[in-house]
């Protein structure tokens, strides 16, 4: 039987790296649902609207997609992060143009879609800093 101290050492290696997996597999959730967040306010959008960013809404609907299944996980979820980045760019463009759009609700839809857009990136900051993974246990 291995010595208490070694049996530690591997618990808290394990620990350690099980964390590491479950905040990175939080990072890859959380993009999920910002991209599904943008792909239903652009859904919500008037149909005009709605048919000029056609495009960039589907390319963020399959990269979400593509990020499930992806074998490097951290280019796929950059280029989720890029297409979300060019939507919602686009969304805020798209809004600024229409006249029956107030100054208020784009001002509004920019924070919103900012915000969004932080909370990708921060966890992705997390995911590339270990987060949970740093205890100090280790």
């Amino acid at each position: 039987m291995p010595p208490a101290r070694t049996l530690v050492a591997d618990t808290l290696e394990s620990a350690g790296r099980a964390a590491r997996m479950v905040e990175q597999r939080t990072g890859i959730l959380l993009g999920v649902r910002v991209a599904r967040t943008l792909y239903g306010r652009w859904r919500r959008m008037s149909v005009v609207a709605r048919a000029q960013l056609e495009p960039l809404a589907e390319e963020v609907k399959g990269r979400a997609l593509d990020l499930r299944g992806a074998s490097d996980r951290d280019a796929a979820a950059q280029d989720l992060e890029k297409a979300g980045e060019r939507l919602a760019a686009a969304m805020v463009e798209s809004a600024e143009s229409d006249p029956d759009i107030s100054e208020h609700e784009v001002s509004r839809l920019r924070s919103d879609l900012a915000m969004e857009l932080d909370r990708l990136a921060s966890a992705e900051i997390r995911v590339e800093r270990g987060g949970v993974g740093n205890s100090p246990l280790r």
